[in-house]
């Protein structure tokens, strides 16, 4: 696998962390191993905004954090979508989200979601309704609640929905229902996407 710099990646990137010691971490990892999930020492999702910047859904809602500071000592395993339109429409559409936060509506990490994400997987992706229900509530400022991999997720299936495809072309479950491990296998098994590599922790 090729090891991945800062300077290696390019909007949209998908960015699985693997898990820290952090309790949260560890109910992570725990609930996707009970749950017979594979990839479960994989405890975190993000989309790369650019060289520099990660944009995740965590404890304090939709933050943009810097990979060679906040999260230099974190380990990634990078996936990047083999559309770059699309990749950079989906950085785009997670930036949308955090500007949003930051005036108001946090979308704090939703740890109940999360823990329903590792027992139920699949389900149907959005329809162009829903996609523009949730949307229309957060662009009113509404608080919507999103825990890491179904921000990632919900972010391309936005991204493909307003490029004229259907959201399921992406990625075809309910973003609900993802967590960091089945997001993996998604990657994995998904032709829209191609793994690009791996950056080590306080390698940036």
């Amino acid at each position: 696998m090729k090891q991945l710099r800062c300077n290696d990646l390019r909007p949209g990137d998908v960015l699985l962390r693997m898990a820290t010691s952090s309790f949260t971490h560890k109910l992570i990892q725990l609930g996707q191993r009970l749950a017979g999930q594979p990839n479960a020492f994989l405890a975190h999702a993000a989309v790369a905004l650019d060289t520099q910047f990660a944009i995740e859904a965590q404890k304090a809602g939709v933050t943009a954090n810097h990979l060679a500071m906040k999260n230099k000592a974190c380990g990634y395993y990078v996936y990047r979508c083999t559309n770059p339109s699309l990749g950079r429409g989906a950085a785009t559409a997670a930036k949308m989200f955090l500007d949003i936060a930051q005036t108001g509506g946090k979308m704090k990490y939703d740890a109940l979601g999360a823990g329903k994400s590792v027992l139920g997987q699949g389900g149907q992706a959005k329809s162009a309704a829903e996609m523009d229900a949730l949307l229309d509530t957060v662009l009113k400022g509404r608080n919507h609640d999103f825990f890491c991999s179904q921000f990632v997720v919900y972010v391309y299936q936005l991204a493909a929905y307003q490029s004229g495809m259907p959201a399921k072309s992406i990625f075809n479950v309910s973003d609900a229902k993802v967590s960091p491990s089945v997001l993996a296998s998604l990657l994995l098994n998904n032709p829209s996407f191609q793994e690009a590599g791996y950056m080590m922790p306080n390698e940036r």
